[in-house]
């Protein structure tokens, strides 16, 4: 029976395992290469931020120092004018937070992580008073989305301390099916935007998250609006395939979350 098939038909049942095996290899590997791609691609652009942040430091930090400098020595020269020592005087403070910010900017950039802003997070609200929670897991996270998830969530506790009159705080993770969802929330959205009454809000450490000036300090630059910091946010989730959304619930807690692949690739 088995001589009264084509040879054709015998040739095409041999073959189509064969090609079969061929295309899944040829998928493999090609995965394999994108995913090389992109770790490479990671690993260029961490090169680049590096650079520039260190670049940056180094000129901007010399050019602040250098005003710092000559805002003391006018400072000290104006003993007899009150009114121009405090002039002075504010602008040197104003200047060397600007110096304090470059420095921590550069570090940051290098040291931005998911669970190192968590645990900076946690230990900063507990300071200030406020009960807060982390459950965060960052294993295995490609080292772009776990330093932006890092800012989301330096950026959400930053928000958090200048908007909120927060009490509690949640920071937490969740996984499924291939995605990772960021949840930053707080109980203080209908406060009035001060921190919980009869408590100063001392300084941030350094390398801390920024708290907000005192009331009649000169602004410091480099401080932006909660819808700025959003924006900024969206687009840099949106680059690796994530949303972000913040909203305050009818419970009086504020939560900031973001859903983002964990494995992007365009």
């Amino acid at each position: 029976m088995l001589s009264h098939i084509h040879p054709a038909v015998t040739i095409t049942t041999l073959l189509f395992p064969a090609s079969l095996s061929i295309t899944v290899l040829l998928w493999l590997r090609l995965r394999r290469l994108r995913r090389e791609q992109a770790a490479e691609r990671d690993r260029a652009v961490a090169r680049a931020r590096e650079d520039f942040t260190r670049d940056m430091h180094d000129l901007v930090g010399h050019w602040l120092w250098l005003a710092s400098i000559k805002s003391e020595l006018a400072y000290r020269q104006a003993r007899d004018d009150a009114r121009l020592r405090g002039e002075l005087a504010e602008a040197l403070q104003a200047v060397r937070h600007a110096a304090h910010a470059v420095r921590n900017a550069s570090r940051s950039q290098r040291t931005l992580s998911l669970h190192g802003e968590a645990v900076r997070a946690e230990a900063l609200l507990w300071s200030l008073g406020a009960y807060c929670l982390t459950r965060v897991d960052a294993a295995g996270l490609p080292s772009d989305l776990n330093r932006a998830l890092g800012a989301v969530v330096r950026e959400g506790v930053t928000n958090m301390l200048r908007h909120s009159a927060v009490r509690k705080c949640v920071i937490e993770t969740a996984r499924h099916d291939g995605r990772l969802r960021l949840t930053v929330a707080n109980d203080g959205a209908a406060g009035p935007g001060r921190f919980p009454a009869g408590r100063s809000r001392p300084a941030a450490p350094s390398g801390a998250l920024a708290a907000e000036p005192a009331a009649g300090s000169p602004p410091v630059p480099g401080t932006r609006s909660r819808a700025g910091g959003l924006a900024n946010l969206r687009q840099r989730m949106a680059r690796l395939g994530g949303t972000v959304e913040a909203a305050a619930g009818p419970d009086g807690w504020f939560r900031l979350v973001v859903d983002v692949p964990v494995d992007f690739s365009e």
